[in-house]
């Protein structure tokens, strides 16, 4: 054999070798990020801009300001703490809270509880107790226990299209499992 030739050999044994490894790892990556973990109810949970802890949840017959809810349609209802982390006023927490386990979900509608109001900005470093609300459709068969996952947000100092900063969106960074309970009469699951 020519040294020419086992060269070559090494060198592509050796790049199958790096090939393969960074097959594995990435695999193993993509099983570790599919991972959401599992919080307890009033856990406080960071979620890159925003610090969440979900308490209760509920179907309800009237929106949290005493207004009635859309015919046709019945509301599930989230009761939560929510604190802007970030240095800025926000009102960019509407895709924070999925519901995993209902069919196309629409986007929810935030309250303040303090007031009933809706909320529009959270200002920095200031907890707000807030309840959000999802209007479904009435005919939508609901499960037993209502799976939400908090979305997360990332801080980049430099983006790739316009390299100015930003937030933007990241993977679920939690799951909490929640009892859907009808809290309010003329509502049926």
């Amino acid at each position: 054999m020519s040294k020419a030739w086992l060269a070559t050999l090494f060198t592509g044994a050796g790049g199958l070798l790096a090939a393969a490894i960074s097959i594995g790892y990435s695999l193993y990556e993509q099983r570790e990020a599919d991972i959401i973990p599992q919080v307890e109810a009033a856990t406080p949970v960071e979620a890159g801009r925003w610090k969440v802890s979900i308490t209760a949840s509920a179907i309800g017959a009237v929106m949290p300001n005493g207004a009635r809810i859309s015919p046709g349609t019945k509301a599930i209802i989230v009761e939560m703490m929510l604190e802007n982390i970030s240095a800025e006023s926000s009102n960019l927490y509407g895709d924070l809270i999925r519901l995993a386990n209902v069919p196309a979900p629409p986007k929810p509608q935030y309250y303040l509880k303090r007031d009933r109001a809706i909320l529009w900005d959270l200002q920095p470093r200031m907890p707000e107790a807030v309840t959000a609300v999802w209007e479904v459709p009435a005919a939508l068969a609901l499960p037993d226990v209502l799976r939400l996952r908090i979305e997360g947000a990332r801080f980049k100092p430099r983006d790739n299209l316009y390299a100015a900063p930003g937030w933007f969106p990241a993977d679920s960074v939690a799951e909490i499992v929640l009892p859907l309970n009808v809290v309010a009469s003329g509502t049926e699951r």
